[in-house]
């Protein structure tokens, strides 16, 4: 953590940026004013200094190891994607997925299972999920806005309570490197597993997925957005930016190519098969590690890196081997599938770069700071939680949050006497909530990629479903902190109230247009 905070105007950056991303709709330029200004701030308001600072940011995010894996899964990924255009495979997969899906709702169920399903990789998930699933939500006139919140609502709230993911080894991680500090002889496995209840935000954002999908209780901008798409048959609103194409006329399977279904299967499952044995091989599979022991030590950026490359080869061998088709062709759907991910490379590396402007402003500090003095034991867990929400909505990563609370919150948990499975159960669901609500958070650009959605419109209609799962989460912290009520029956009293809510919001707060959070700044 920094060695000083800037008090409240650590929290500038990251408001403005937000405020202006869904006052403008103009994505870039709103980042790069948040990291500006914050970087003006960082100098002593000096304006042209805090523009070469602010660069500064850019490129050192640019070049940081796991962000540049990243940024190159991604632009492999839209390769992939481009070839798979080419082959007509996603095509023939939706038309046969069709055929058995006959309604929007099990459209929208079958999305949702599949991103629970794919939990090893909340990445991986997004991108397989959406792909696989988008030709078909939109045969059935799902909104875009509905796709990419159950993406982002299903794939990093099961990784990152599932026992074997990508998440594993960073979350024990923290927690062993607190247990060591405070000399507490527990295993941090055991209380990760222990914590799983107590993720209440990210088990009633997974559950308030299937309440809506089964029930069609929308509320709020989703449901102006889901009347649109079933009235009008627009799964995207007129004039909306959506962060891929998903459509265009420079792709077009040759007159002589046949459509196959396992053109696009074969490269996704290579996908998944060896972001598997990859994750097991960095993590030290080899030396004979345990699967789950070795998740803890894996490399996440190389596993999905060598997948992505797998993955192409795999499609490129089909392409060219199989289906025939010439190489300058097969060149010209790489090229294409690069310029689909441009502006979410772009959205990514501004978001990594105001997420580091905000810690190095002292947003962790100074909220913990605020919080520390209105703490009792009781109430421990709630302002845990409430921290880790308002961090992550800042900061825009999960991770980053985990970071800066946990050598803060563990502690202090630990001196009061807070059940430690609860605490650690705050600081990591906490964390999840800027995932799903901030604009600058990659997990939420990535799934309006993924849906091709336009990512102020994923936000707007997301925030007041996360908001609603949120607050649930913070009267059940409150009821486990003062009762010490059964974890189960907080949870089940939690979803009753979740399901009642979200009856009462879907009858009686609707909207009659597509507004949400952006309008209170038209």
């Amino acid at each position: 953590m920094p060695s000083e905070t800037y008090g409240l105007i650590s929290l500038l950056p990251a408001l403005l940026a937000i405020v202006l991303t869904l006052a403008t709709r103009q994505a870039l330029l709103s980042l790069f004013a948040g990291i500006w200004i914050g970087a003006t701030i960082l100098v002593g308001w000096n304006p042209v200094a805090g523009a070469a600072r602010g660069l500064q940011f850019v490129v050192t995010n640019l070049t940081d190891g796991f962000n540049i894996k990243l940024l190159l899964f991604t632009f492999l990924i839209g390769a992939m994607l481009g070839m798979i255009f080419l082959s007509g495979g996603m095509r023939s997969v939706a038309d046969a997925i069709v055929k058995r899906v006959k309604t929007s709702r099990q459209a929208q169920l079958g999305t949702s299972i599949l991103g629970m399903l794919i939990f090893f990789d909340s990445y991986a998930s997004t991108m397989i999920s959406g792909s696989v699933m988008r030709p078909v939500t939109d045969r059935f006139d799902v909104s875009r806005e509905k796709l990419a919140y159950i993406l982002d609502s299903t794939t990093a709230p099961t990784a990152s309570i599932a026992v074997v993911s990508t998440w594993l080894g960073y979350e024990v991680g923290l927690i062993q490197q607190q247990f060591d500090n405070l000399g507490i002889q527990k295993s941090a496995f055991v209380v990760f597993i222990q914590s799983i209840p107590f993720r209440f935000y990210s088990l009633f954002a997974l559950a308030l997925v299937f309440v809506i999908v089964l029930t069609d209780w929308d509320f709020g901008p989703m449901q102006a957005a889901e009347r649109r798409a079933r009235q009008q048959g627009k799964v995207l609103r007129d004039d909306a930016n959506p962060l891929m194409e998903t459509q265009t006329s420079d792709i077009e399977t040759p007159d002589h190519v046949t459509p196959r279904w396992w053109y696009f299967v074969s490269p996704i499952l290579v996908l998944v098969a060896v972001t598997i044995f990859s994750l097991w091989f960095t993590g030290g599979g080899m030396s004979g590690k345990s699967f789950s022991a070795a998740l803890k030590e894996a490399s996440t950026a190389d596993a999905i890196l060598w997948a992505a490359m797998a993955g192409c080869a795999t499609v490129l061998a089909i392409l060219v081997g199989h289906a025939r088709i010439e190489l300058d062709r097969v060149s010209d759907s790489i090229f294409e599938g690069f310029k689909m991910v441009m502006f979410p490379v772009a959205i990514l590396s501004l978001a990594w770069s105001i997420g580091s402007v905000s810690q190095a402003l002292g947003v962790g500090p100074y909220v913990v700071s605020v919080s520390k003095g209105v703490i009792t034991p009781e109430l421990l867990p709630a302002v845990v939680f409430l921290s880790a929400a308002i961090i992550s909505f800042c900061i825009g990563t999960s991770w980053g949050t985990m970071g800066i609370l946990f050598p803060v919150a563990v502690p202090l948990a630990y001196t009061l006497g807070t059940p430690m499975a609860m605490a650690i159960g705050a600081i990591l669901t906490g964390s999840l909530f800027g995932d799903h609500c901030s604009p600058i958070s990659d997990t939420t650009v990535m799934s309006s990629m993924f849906a091709a959605s336009d990512h102020v419109d994923h936000v707007n209609t997301q925030i007041p479903y996360a908001v609603l799962a949120a607050g649930i989460a913070t009267l059940a912290f409150l009821v486990s902190g003062y009762t010490g009520l059964p974890v189960g029956l907080t949870l089940t009293v939690g979803l009753a109230l979740l399901v009642g809510v979200t009856y009462v919001l879907s009858e009686f707060v609707g909207v009659t247009s597509e507004v949400g959070v952006a309008q209170v700044f038209e």
